[in-house]
């Protein structure tokens, strides 16, 4: 009698291990898929973050870029204006396009000596504001 108490209790405690053992490995199992679900959602998450700065980054660049272009022809077609004003008012047909030309060689030479100050860093603040800012 006291042999089957003891085998009885040895394989309640038994069960009662394996039952334990088995709860364990469930929330382990749990914890791992769990783990796993998430990375993918920050995988996800990430991605998506990359493609909207990518996007704002690359529409900004192309917008500005028109801007530029357009902005560009206007200042060319109103530099050969002025060169033909000019040369009209000085009675002679070079002289107004050399003064445009002397113009946009003064404004070369103080774009060159200060292209660090006014045209590097700002632009690069710019750029890096537009790649770390939030929206």
């Amino acid at each position: 009698m006291k042999v089957d108490r003891l085998f009885h209790r040895r394989g309640r405690f038994t069960q009662q291990l394996n039952y334990s053992n088995m709860i364990e490995q469930q929330r382990l199992e749990d914890l791992t898929e769990s783990a796993k679900q998430y990375l993918n959602t920050n995988i996800e998450l990430l991605k998506f973050e990359a493609t909207e700065r990518t996007s704002v980054i690359g529409s900004g660049l192309i917008s500005r870029l028109l801007v530029g272009m357009v902005s560009l022809l206007f200042v060319l077609f109103i530099s050969i204006a002025a060169g033909f004003y000019l040369s009209e008012l000085l009675g002679d047909s070079y002289s107004g396009f050399l003064i445009v030309a002397g113009f946009y060689f003064l404004l070369g030479l103080i774009l060159i000596i200060g292209r660090k100050k006014l045209i590097e860093t700002p632009l690069r603040d710019k750029f890096i504001r537009s790649i770390l800012s939030n929206n």
